[in-house]
Formats: structure tokens, sequence, C-alpha cells
């Protein structure tokens, strides 16, 4: 039985390189499919009229399609054929219903660096949210920390996860 793939939730960017390469090594070394995902997520934009909103959310997936493409070649480069997927929605519960719909056997995330206005996650925030994902879809997940450490986060089926490991 093939394992289900390996899902790399990325933003992009040199701040993403770590967790696409880890998400690269990981899927070459399990034979796995990869899939790079993106998640186009327009709440920063308040409440704009739906003309606005609808441009903000077709810029917000060219620019997830063209940092996905980066990704891709990436991996092709490291021979591995990966999927672009790019969704719409709130990103915690896209990446959630994204890997049940799938039966991903692994999330791959970055952790953030130096705080920023715009970030989904803060560091407490995404190991809570990786311990979540793995107790909620049976997903291992791993967290590249900006310094290249793995942490992980075991699915569980005895209560609350106990916590990433490194």
């Amino acid at each position: 039985m093939n394992p289900g793939p390996i899902v790399c939730a990325t933003r992009g960017g040199e701040a993403s390189r770590s967790t696409q390469e880890h998400a690269i090594a990981l899927a070459k070394e399990r034979g796995a499919a990869l899939v790079f995902l993106y998640v186009a997520d327009c709440e920063f934009a308040g409440s704009l009229k739906a003309p606005l909103l609808d441009a903000v959310r077709d810029e917000l997936v060219r620019l997830g399609q063209s940092l996905l493409s980066v990704a891709q070649r990436r991996a092709a480069r490291r021979g591995i054929n990966a999927q672009p997927v790019v969704l719409c929605g709130r990103v915690r519960e896209t990446i959630h219903d994204y890997l049940v719909q799938t039966h991903a056997s692994t999330l791959v995330l970055g952790a953030s660096g130096p705080p920023t206005r715009h970030r989904v996650f803060t560091p407490e925030e995404v190991l809570h949210f990786a311990e979540s994902v793995a107790k909620g879809t049976g997903a291992e997940v791993h967290v590249v920390t900006p310094e290249g450490k793995v942490l992980t986060a075991k699915p569980t089926t005895e209560g609350p996860a106990d916590g990433p490991t490194a």
C-alpha cells in the first residue's frame, strides 16, 4: 500500500526554503507523493466589498501559484514530481480539511521566525496547531524551525497529544 501524500504547507519565500527542502527529502526517503499547498486567506482584508475582495483573492491565488512553481522546480531538481495546490479559505481549517480529504500521511510546516505583522501563527500556536492536526487527522506533523530543527507531532488515539518531539 502506498503511503498517503506528504503535504508541505508553504507561504513561499526564503523563509520557506528549509521547510520545502525537508518535505522534498521526506518524500524521496518514503517514496511518497508530495503536495505543496498554499492557502489564499483573505481574512486580513476585513470588510472589503465583493469586487475588491474578489480582486484581492485573485491576486493571492496568483501569488500562491507563482510561489508553488518555485517550490515545484526545487523538488524537480531533486527528482521529485510535486503537485502544487492553491486553495482559498482560512488557513487552519483549510489545511486540516485538505489533509483529511487526501488521507495525507504527513504535514510539513515552517515555524515562524521573528515577529511580523501578518504571520498566521506565533511559534507557540504552530506547535499547538501541529498537535491538533496530528490528533484530528491522523497525519504526522513536522515543524521545521528557522534554525532547521524538526519537531514532530505524532497522531495518537489515546487522548491529547503529548506534544512535539525533536
